[in-house]
């Protein structure tokens, strides 16, 4: 009884424990109340404020250094502290998605505003209005997008394409901001916009991330490519012309010759004129002449010499034996008529 009551004791203390932290975890709201589009510029008199991971000041800080005044924030949705009497407003900061006290900020009444207030706390040292250099587009991603200002939190420009690595865009202001971004304003497809320009074939070189021979060996594997895939689409043509020159068939004329030599066993020497008819070497030629190449050419002179030279030699021991076979009925018969 005791080991049961220790068990039953045990099971209801992890429960009250997991439903304490449960309602813990349920408290921390991860997403806004409300959506907004608004912007708002740091005005703290700690000189910058922090963004929190939940919408309470005790949640971890995201972070590492102060958002500092004059910064603009893209407001996208709002939960309300009621507890505190406080408004938090949900951002994106460096790509990090949080919660900022929006009582250490002002509003900013057009996006223009919020992108002076970044230009000017930026400093006129970093600033450049006049800017008039060339850049080409580089990222891990292979493209980027161009944005309504300064930063990803302007949101990006409407109907534009993505830029693509290699290029070339033409910057016409740039600025260096305080949070170590460095953007320029540029124009693709006629519209007019902001490009980080970390993202660029020079900051890559800088960074000891590009070179010129990362371009050169892409162009030398592409031409590769091509130049393979030419030659494979030519091969089958190619491969066609050792086809047609079948060889192996014109020897058929060499060996039709033993055919001619049947004739002595006839022992009829009318029909063994036909022999030299029976020779069909010259069609066997005709099949040369489907192959309209040079080397067919060629050989077919080469085997119709050949056949030649094998029928004049051909008659030369048919006649001889021939005459012996003349020779010998003439024999035989003078013999029955002498026996006689």
């Amino acid at each position: 009884m005791k080991k049961t009551g220790m068990i039953w004791l045990i099971a209801l203390m992890c429960m009250f424990f997991s439903v304490n932290v449960w309602a813990d975890i349920s408290d921390k709201k991860t997403e806004p109340d409300i959506k907004t589009d608004y912007y708002m510029i740091v005005e703290s008199k700690q000189g910058g404020i922090d963004i929190y991971a939940h919408p309470d000041l005790e949640s971890s800080k995201l972070n590492e250094e102060l958002i500092s005044n004059g910064t603009a924030l893209h407001i996208e949705g709002e939960v309300e502290d009621t507890a505190h009497s406080r408004t938090w407003g949900y951002v994106q900061y460096h790509g990090m998605y949080g919660y900022v006290p929006l009582d250490d900020c002002r509003p900013a009444q057009s996006r223009k505003e919020a992108i002076d207030s970044e230009l000017y706390i930026a400093g006129r040292d970093h600033v450049d209005y006049n800017a008039d250099y060339d850049v080409k587009a580089y990222t891990s991603e292979g493209t980027q997008k161009l944005y309504q200002g300064p930063g990803e939190k302007y949101g990006e420009v409407p109907g534009v394409r993505d830029i693509k690595n290699g290029e070339s865009l033409h910057i016409t202001q740039d600025a260096e901001l305080v949070d170590g971004s460095h953007w320029g304003v540029t124009t693709v497809d006629g519209k007019q916009g902001w490009i980080n320009l970390d993202d660029t074939e020079e900051a890559a070189r800088k960074r000891g991330e590009f070179s010129e021979n990362d371009t050169d060996s892409k162009k030398e594997f592409v031409t590769m490519i091509t130049t393979e895939e030419a030659e494979l689409s030519k091969t089958p043509e190619a491969t066609e012309a050792p086809m047609t020159t079948a060889m192996p068939e014109t020897t058929e004329a060499p060996t039709a010759t033993p055919e001619a030599t049947e004739a002595p066993t006839a022992t009829a020497t009318p029909e063994a004129t036909e022999a030299p008819t029976a020779t069909a070497t010259p069609e066997a030629t005709e099949t040369l002449t489907a192959t309209e190449t040079p080397e067919a050419e060629e050989k077919e002179v080469f085997v119709s010499a050949s056949s030649e030279e094998a029928n004049s030699l051909i008659p030369t021991p048919f006649w001889w034996i021939a005459a012996a076979a003349v020779i010998a009925v003439a024999g035989i018969l003078i013999y029955h008529f002498k026996k006689k």
